[in-house]
């Protein structure tokens, strides 16, 4: 058997409709145990503060309840300042790019807006998001008055949908996720955003430090996944546009 820890009510990665654990990083998790011959158990995690607890509480040390810990995780920031601060794991096998989009309303923007239109225009965001603490300081604040904030990115969707807002800012595959069958309505795209922080980043796996061999092997699941196109249609059949990561990772 192998635990693997995923996002709890993270939807369209990993969470729960009618009882079912369902999303990309649950099937995904199917895969690796497939992959490896053993049962999979799931380990739902929920966000912490910040990633480092989440690894600290999924991987190396369990978390204060009841110190149950995961052999895998899976949505970590590829990120080589986190890989710094946590040296208790390893991280490894990106198979995501994520992209921070701004969704447009056609009928209203027009196609290619900027985000200077949302000076007179209203915008949604998830509230205390990266999105959402970008556009409260974006040129000069001109954007501050117009930004929407909500508590997550789906209620921000459900208002761009009631025309309450013509835009939604956010992460590309949450973002999309959350407007679903309206997406069509909508510019989705990296637009100009001068003195963002991250405008993309790579998502892959977490293993703790003595794991390695683990690593080694479930990592090549993942590239296997990458290279013959089951995680593009993976993807896809959540209604995601898959960016993957450099080539230079599996090539």
């Amino acid at each position: 058997m192998i635990s693997v820890a995923v996002y709890r009510d993270f939807a369209p990665f990993s969470y729960r409709e009618n009882g079912q654990a369902k999303g990309v990083d649950v099937e995904i998790a199917q895969v690796i145990a497939n992959g490896l011959g053993v049962r999979l158990d799931l380990f739902e995690l929920s966000a912490d503060e910040n990633v480092d607890d989440d690894l600290r509480n999924a991987i190396w040390k369990g978390h204060y309840l009841d110190r149950k810990k995961a052999d895998i995780m899976l949505h970590v920031p590829y990120d080589n300042e986190l890989a710094r601060r946590n040296d208790l794991v390893v991280l490894f096998a990106p198979y995501y790019r994520e992209d921070m989009v701004v969704a447009r309303d056609i009928k209203k923007l027009g196609k290619d807006a900027t985000l200077g239109h949302f000076r007179y225009e209203k915008i949604a965001v998830e509230l205390d998001s990266l999105a959402d603490i970008y556009l409260s300081a974006a040129f000069g604040g001109s954007v501050r008055n117009n930004v929407l904030h909500f508590p997550t990115i789906q209620e921000a969707a459900d208002q761009a949908i009631a025309q309450k807002a013509f835009g939604l800012m956010g992460p590309r595959s949450v973002v999309e996720a959350a407007l679903g069958a309206h997406m069509a309505q909508y510019d989705i795209g990296k637009i100009p955003t001068p003195g963002l922080s991250r405008e993309s980043w790579l998502l892959g796996l977490a293993v703790k430090n003595d794991y390695r061999q683990l690593g080694y092997a479930v990592g090549d699941i993942i590239a296997a996944m990458v290279l013959d196109g089951r995680m593009k249609a993976l993807f896809e059949k959540y209604g995601l546009t898959y960016t993957p990561p450099p080539a230079s990772f599996y090539n």
